[in-house]
């Protein structure tokens, strides 16, 4: 199985707001993945999109469930994702490995390391 991201339009008359809409339109996702085969892990919306995380055996089983939807392939951008990442993931800080991400520079200001460290896995 793989992981994709969809990234869509939210629809024109999709209330976020409305917790009966919502629910609905989470029956609609589930079946419709189900249909073709793909199970949706869940999403996002924000102000301008919906975002969701689906397993599945093949990218074109989402184009499937788009298509079944109605979803027009101008509003839905498809990305395999090629490594999860999460608080599960997080080395323990007492791993002799651990170092801060940001360092206290002494000014009221924080320097971070994260961006340029590289680490050594044995």
């Amino acid at each position: 199985m793989q992981t994709f991201l969809v990234e869509r339009t939210i629809p024109p008359r999709f209330d976020v707001a409305d917790p009966d809409m919502v629910a609905l339109h989470a029956r609609w996702a589930v079946d419709a993945y189900h249909q073709v085969g793909a199970v949706w892990l869940g999403g996002v919306v924000t102000e301008d999109r919906m975002y969701s995380l689906v397993t599945t055996e093949a990218a074109e089983d989402i184009v499937r469930y788009r298509r079944s939807l109605g979803i027009a392939d101008k509003d839905a951008l498809v990305r395999r994702v090629v490594r999860p990442l999460g608080p599960y993931f997080a080395l323990d800080r007492g791993d002799p490995r651990y170092r801060p991400a940001f360092v206290d520079t002494g000014d009221s200001t924080l320097k971070s390391d994260a961006a340029s460290s590289s680490l050594e896995i044995r």
